[in-house]
């Protein structure tokens, strides 16, 4: 009798809404830290903005230093600066665009938030949510089908282990495959022996 292979259930087929929630969530927590990020600048002290001011403003001479965080002479030149211009009254936007005129835009730490700049700025984040997307769907797709692998492998192997184990039950009873093949024929008529009825009639 042919042994019975297991039922396996292949689940459906992963959907994009996994990926899609979790770049939503990202989604959020970027907002959320760009909210922090927009706190009015009433609220804070003259010395708040100013430190904040130095982290955004890159150092001229520097190797990827904000000012806030070198101690070159220029950079101390360009805090003396931020704070004379703090003094004076005028915003953070304006004391940024001081330095964008003598400096350039890659004085600025991060893009300003406008036209091309801000493409600039979200574009890098919609690339990483894409691309944790698509691994997470990878990587759950490869573990589903190395699943359904090993069900159908477990399958296969299943009538042969049965063989093996019916073949040891026969080990330990004593039967041989001589002696199981020696009762098959013994029990088989012969062909040439006549029946009774046959040897009653001579």
């Amino acid at each position: 009798m042919a042994s019975r292979l297991p039922f396996i259930v292949i689940g459906p087929r992963p959907s994009l809404s996994n990926a899609a929630a979790i770049s939503l969530l990202l989604l959020m927590l970027v907002m959320f830290a760009a909210a922090i990020g927009c706190i009015r600048e009433d609220d804070l002290t003259l010395e708040q903005r100013s430190h904040q001011l130095a982290g955004q403003l890159m150092c001229p001479v520097c190797d990827g230093q904000t000012i806030d965080a070198s101690s070159a002479q220029i950079a101390q030149d360009m805090r003396a600066k931020v704070r004379e211009l703090l003094e004076s009254g005028i915003t953070n936007a304006e004391i940024k665009d001081y330095f964008v005129v003598r400096y350039g835009e890659e004085i600025l730490a991060a893009p300003e938030g406008g036209g091309f700049n801000l493409i600039a700025w979200i574009v890098p984040f919609f690339i990483a949510f894409g691309g944790m997307a698509i691994a997470l769907l990878t990587v759950r797709n490869l573990k589903r089908s190395h699943a359904r692998s090993g069900g159908l492998a477990s399958a296969g192997t299943g009538s042969a282990g049965l063989s093996e184990y019916l073949a040891q039950v026969d080990r330990d009873l004593g039967i041989s495959d001589a002696a199981t093949a020696g009762a098959a024929k013994t029990k088989s008529p012969k062909t040439g022996d006549p029946g009774p009825g046959k040897k009653a009639a001579s």
